[in-house]
């Protein structure tokens, strides 16, 4: 099984090599991060209104006991650095936001420095390899389009440029 996860992860990353919005696609192993899974990384340039760089990282979450599912994991990383003082409206964004979405969430890591998009995605293992492929790029796509159009509001509250109250007012009633 982590041979064909390995192999269909590196499908994706020849799927996305070409892609002119994707500046870098990059396989790495478990073994190269000292890791329990291997992770695609794609630098993805002039995201969103602001036109940032964010990283993406997808990989197959292990899992014990993972017979008939595996757990395709899409995490964006939307802003690093941020400042301890806009931790708290920051995180009030985010979870005000993430009620609306349709699909996965924003969150604030363990240590408070960093922003992030993420999603998993559930891909029966019985389906064959060119379904599994179609179930990651779909997975990507939503994982790299949803949050688009919210990195530079989000980013403003992390900057001290957007209110929360006023984050809060531009969502939907």
């Amino acid at each position: 099984m982590e041979d064909r996860k390995l192999e269909l992860l590196k499908k994706l990353e020849k799927s996305f090599a070409d892609d002119p919005d994707i500046e870098e696609v990059s396989l790495f192993t478990k073994e190269e991060l000292n890791a329990p899974m291997d992770v695609l990384r794609m630098l993805v340039t002039d995201y969103g209104p602001g036109l940032i760089d964010v990283l993406a990282e997808f990989s197959f979450i292990p899992f014990e006991g993972e017979a008939e599912v595996w757990y395709f994991s899409s995490v964006v990383t939307i802003k690093n650095n941020i400042p301890k003082d806009a931790v708290s409206a920051l995180a009030g964004a985010a979870a005000r936001l993430n009620f609306f979405l349709p699909y996965g969430s924003f969150g604030i890591n363990p240590s408070g420095d960093t922003l992030a998009f993420k999603n998993v995605t559930l891909i029966k293992t019985a389906d064959p390899d060119k379904n599994v492929l179609e179930s990651m790029e779909l997975a990507v796509d939503r994982a790299l389009f949803i949050p688009e159009g919210y990195s530079e509001l989000l980013i403003g509250v992390a900057e001290g440029r957007v209110l929360l109250s006023d984050f809060i007012d531009s969502l939907p009633e």
